[in-house]
């Protein structure tokens, strides 16, 4: 009888460490996963660099290539742009300044006038048409002033056509660089075109 209840109670012995066993197990896979999971995900990624470095970095090596003097570094700006100290571009382009008010002049002959809208154009790049800008304006006056005189100078017979205009602009746009650059120009001029935005002979016989 005690053979018996000894036998029953080993038998039972494994059924009773089977199921912390499990249980053990299932946790520790959970703490696992957990755990690789929780070190996958928080992993903190790397900080960009800031606005300032890569402008730092930029300049860096565009110093660096026009120190080595290679060719791969002439190649690397554009012919119609120039490398800013912060190693960004400055491409060039139009840039127009038209005269806020049109000009009016009575014909040479004295019947008829001329009422224009003048626009000048330069290019360049910002810095460059910037600085043209300013030069029309600060010359704005006697730049009216010669404008105003050629026009007074002309008969109806002189602008009576396109071709003949054309070559009026062409006129007016020497007497604007004469009066922005000086006599005395070192290389091309800055201002590049003159256009009528606006011409109306009225009165003229």
């Amino acid at each position: 009888m005690a053979e018996n209840s000894f036998s029953s109670s080993s038998s039972r012995q494994p059924h009773r460490l089977f199921l912390p066993l499990m249980i053990g197990g299932g946790v520790s896979v959970v703490l696992t996963l957990f755990a690789i999971g929780y070190l996958t995900l928080t992993t903190p990624e790397p900080v960009p660099d800031d606005i300032y470095t890569i402008m730092q970095k930029a300049k860096a090596k565009a110093e660096a290539d026009k120190a080595g003097n290679s060719k791969d570094a002439e190649t690397a700006i554009p012919e119609n742009a120039t490398l800013l100290p912060d190693g960004t571009f400055d491409f060039a382009k139009y840039s127009y300044y038209s005269f806020p008010l049109p000009f009016v002049s009575n014909l040479a002959s004295g019947k008829g006038m001329l009422t224009v809208e003048v626009a000048v154009a330069t290019y360049g790049n910002t810095l460059a048409s910037e600085k043209v800008m300013k030069q029309l304006e600060t010359f704005n006056p006697k730049i009216r002033s010669a404008i105003n005189l050629k026009l007074s100078d002309q008969n109806l017979s002189d602008i009576d056509t396109v071709d003949k205009r054309n070559k009026l602009a062409k006129t007016l746009l020497q007497e604007v660089k004469l009066l922005v650059d000086g006599p005395n120009m070192d290389g091309p001029s800055a201002i590049t075109d003159f256009h009528f935005v606006k011409f109306v002979i009225s009165g003229a016989q």
